[in-house]
């Protein structure tokens, strides 16, 4: 069997204040799964709280940042960053390679 090549990184998400406990674990659930179904793993994840944001985003004062660290083949991170950007949950993302 050969070793799939895969790379590190932090993805950081800004979702939706107004989401709850429930709404939070339904969003990391379902980005697990996007992250799984790219061959890659889901390797901690960090809840960084409620947090005013600099500016307003689609009318919302206040934003919950989210850390997850995964590991995945380059190639997923196309399917990672659609499935992000079409979920109206989260109002910014950003995926950063940590393994340089």
């Amino acid at each position: 069997m050969t070793d799939v090549l895969r790379n590190e990184y932090e993805v950081v998400l800004v979702a939706r204040p107004t989401l709850g406990e429930e709404g939070l674990t339904a969003l990391n659930d379902k980005l697990a799964q996007v992250i799984a179904n790219q061959g890659g793993e889901v390797l901690g994840t960090e809840m960084w709280g409620k947090r005013t944001l600099a500016y307003p985003i689609n009318k919302f004062f206040e934003g919950v940042y989210l850390l997850h660290r995964v590991a995945l083949p380059p190639q997923g991170t196309a399917e990672v960053d659609r499935s992000m950007r079409f979920n109206e949950d989260i109002l910014r993302y950003l995926i950063l390679r940590t393994d340089e």
